[in-house]
């Protein structure tokens, strides 16, 4: 993990200032403790909502141990996420909202770049 840190270090490093890499770094930093679990939900929510009917996001409530909680006309992928996020929190309660989002959204862009 330290190499891959190191390595996306240098690539900010080359693409913006070295403030901004800095501070970019620093949010991935952040998000790093929480990844390897992160994108095990996320692996998760991506095999079990297909089509993101709303049978599926039941199952994946189901499957993550958390309450699927969604109005049918909202934006399945926001309701997908948030159940995502609904597991993450459970299990780092501790950890900041905007922590745990960012995570969802480095694992989400790692499976569906």
């Amino acid at each position: 993990m330290k190499r891959l840190l190191e390595a996306i270090t240098n690539l900010f490093a080359r693409l913006f200032s070295r403030d901004f890499a800095a501070q970019l770094q620093r949010g991935i930093e952040a998000a790093a403790p929480y990844l390897a679990v992160t994108y095990g939900f996320v692996q998760t929510a991506v095999r079990l909502t297909p089509t993101r009917a709303d049978d599926e996001i039941l199952a994946l409530a189901q499957e993550l141990g958390v309450p699927a909680l969604f109005d049918a006309s909202e934006d399945k992928g926001i309701a997908i996420g948030r159940i995502v996020f609904r597991a993450l929190k459970k299990r780092y309660p501790e950890a900041a909202d905007r922590v745990l989002n960012r995570a969802i959204e480095i694992a989400y862009g790692a499976l569906k770049p």
